[in-house]
């Protein structure tokens, strides 16, 4: 069985389907590993925090500086991804890996992973309707940085992860990697992909 890399918009349910395509798995009699780059790049960061350099010198002075803010979300982009192709690598010897991270892009990901061992799929909403999506962030979302958005912000925001979306949606065709559009039917869309995961894998 291939392991699955599940990259995406913000919002778009790719934890959702991470989880919904383990339980499906694992309901088959495999052992299936879930792992979301957000909880690596936490670990990442509080490794960061204890080092005196960062947390005296360089993270006041990137909140002041554009440019040295950038450079450490790069490079904290970059250890991610060389943590996760090793670490997914190996685990995926052991079990089937779902592999959820909103940092990747189809070309990225196509450079990082064997496709032989590895489906990669993209999830967004390049079809959705800007007020019904900020309705669900402010109806489902909790506590999310999305959420805690105003409204004028949190419209901008929609607005940037529909055309996100949409190239993201270009990028995975001329990769010739699924697409999975929730912009209609969340979680219709959702099960469907999850109901076939295991031909798909």
């Amino acid at each position: 069985m291939k392991n699955l890399v599940i990259i995406g918009i913000p919002r778009a349910g790719k934890t959702t389907l991470a989880k919904s395509v383990a339980q499906k798995i694992e309901s088959a009699g495999h052992p299936v590993s879930v792992i979301s780059a957000d909880a690596l790049v936490g670990g990442l960061t509080q490794i960061r925090k204890k080092n005196f350099f960062y947390t005296a010198i360089y993270r006041p002075l990137k909140h002041v500086f554009p440019a040295m803010s950038r450079a450490y979300k790069a490079g904290l982009i970059r250890d991610l991804h060389n943590v996760a192709t090793r670490f997914l690598s190996e685990q995926s010897d052991v079990s089937t890996v779902v592999y959820e991270d909103a940092y990747l892009t189809p070309t990225m990901a196509a450079k990082m992973f064997d496709r032989k061992k590895f489906k990669i799929i993209a999830i967004g909403y390049p079809n959705a309707d800007v007020d019904k999506k900020i309705a669900d962030i402010r109806k489902f979302d909790g506590k999310t940085p999305a959420n805690r958005r105003n409204d004028e912000d949190l419209r901008v925001f929609v607005n940037s992860m529909i055309d996100s979306s949409r190239r993201l949606e270009h990028d995975a065709k001329k990769h010739k990697m699924p697409f999975i559009d929730t912009s209609h039917d969340y979680h219709g869309q959702i099960k469907k992909f999850t109901n076939n995961v295991l031909k798909i894998l």
